[in-house]
């Protein structure tokens, strides 16, 4: 079967700063084996990208190593909106953090998010990381400054039901949802279970959550699917203060594909597509039409011996998966083939970038 390739617009590929966890050739390597062709980074590395010149040297970086294609969000700070102008061609959105992440670039009060609301002169999107009360706080200044934003990794149906009347509302409001908060609950962050692999943020929710937001995919409240790749090695996952995030560019289309084959919510493979290909594609502006997959519409069992990400493992070790990724074309080219990575690094183009 042959789909269209897949877009993820929140991954976290480590450099510059982190490269033990990720880079950018293990990063989009294991895009590949996704099925994603694809990708926008967030800004939160350890010399967050806050300036025009921390994107410059990302992009310098990435033009060197990627094997598709990847943009990147530009990271808020209270100080940094006249730095906008600049760069607001070169990225594809604008990422404010009001929750706890990795790397020094949270906002500590919603009064510093004005400035960011006022200087972002731009169609592109605003994306928010907040929970509960806060995404209600951020749709109230997008309506005030008539702005687009986009709530990033959806966890409650409190925010989702939020979400929704925004949109009734005719507000430029898109949202995402990770796989993780799809398939995993609180339970299973449990000691005896996932344990510190299971620590998140947002943090996994109640079986509640999940069948609202399953019920969002179907009816197009939830706009697209973004794993929200943030790979830590296992010493770290292991350590007495675990870092929040997993992997997950190789696990999210199996997963998925596999409930839209067992009838799950009513979500067909049309929608998947829309959630996971056509959706990001058309919001954030990347190129459509480029790229090709073919999956092998069989199941199999998801595990971190046949993983390209560096970091090596996965929270859905031993699960079964559906739909595994035979080969990709980019423009034309065969760049991934049964597992093995086939285009160069440096192969894949930066995007936004004159």
């Amino acid at each position: 079967m042959r789909l269209p390739g897949l877009a993820d617009p929140h991954v976290h590929l480590r450099e510059p700063g982190s490269e033990e966890k990720e880079d950018f050739y293990t990063g989009t390597c294991a895009a590949l084996a996704g099925g994603f062709t694809a990708l926008l980074d967030m800004p939160n590395n350890p010399t967050p990208t806050v300036s025009a010149e921390a994107l410059a040297e990302k992009k310098r970086l990435a033009a060197a190593k990627i094997v598709c294609d990847v943009g990147f969000n530009f990271g808020a700070t209270p100080t940094n909106a006249p730095v906008y102008p600049a760069v607001i061609p070169e990225v594809a959105a604008l990422k404010a953090y009001l929750g706890e992440t990795h790397g020094p670039i949270v906002f500590g009060s919603l009064e510093g998010m004005l400035s960011v609301f006022q200087g972002w002169n731009s169609p592109k999107p605003i994306m928010i990381h907040a929970e509960g009360p806060i995404v209600a706080a951020t749709i109230g200044l997008a309506a005030l400054y008539d702005r687009r934003i986009h709530i990033c990794h959806l966890s409650k149906a409190d925010e989702l039901t939020l979400v929704r009347a925004a949109k009734e509302r005719g507000l430029k409001v898109t949202c995402e949802v990770a796989p993780h908060h799809l398939f995993l609950t609180r339970e299973d962050a449990a000691p005896e279970r996932l344990g510190p692999y299971g620590r998140m943020s947002p943090a996994l929710q109640t079986g509640r959550d999940i069948d609202e937001l399953w019920q969002g995919l179907a009816d197009g409240a939830v706009d697209m699917i973004a794993t929200d790749h943030a790979p830590h090695t296992r010493a770290e996952k292991e350590s007495s203060k675990p870092p929040f995030g997993v992997p997950g560019l190789e696990t999210a289309f199996p997963l998925l594909y596999r409930e839209v084959y067992r009838g799950k919510a009513g979500l067909t493979l049309d929608r998947l597509v829309e959630l996971m290909a056509i959706a990001p594609r058309r919001v954030f502006g990347l190129p459509q039409g480029d790229s090709e997959i073919e999956i092998d519409d069989t199941e199999f069992i998801i595990s971190s011996e046949n993983l390209h990400t560096k970091c090596g493992w996965t929270p859905f070790e031993g699960q079964t998966g559906r739909g595994r990724v035979r080969r990709v074309w980019l423009r034309g080219q065969l760049v991934f083939e049964d597992g093995r990575v086939l285009a160069s690094p440096g192969s894949g183009r930066v995007l936004f970038s004159a």
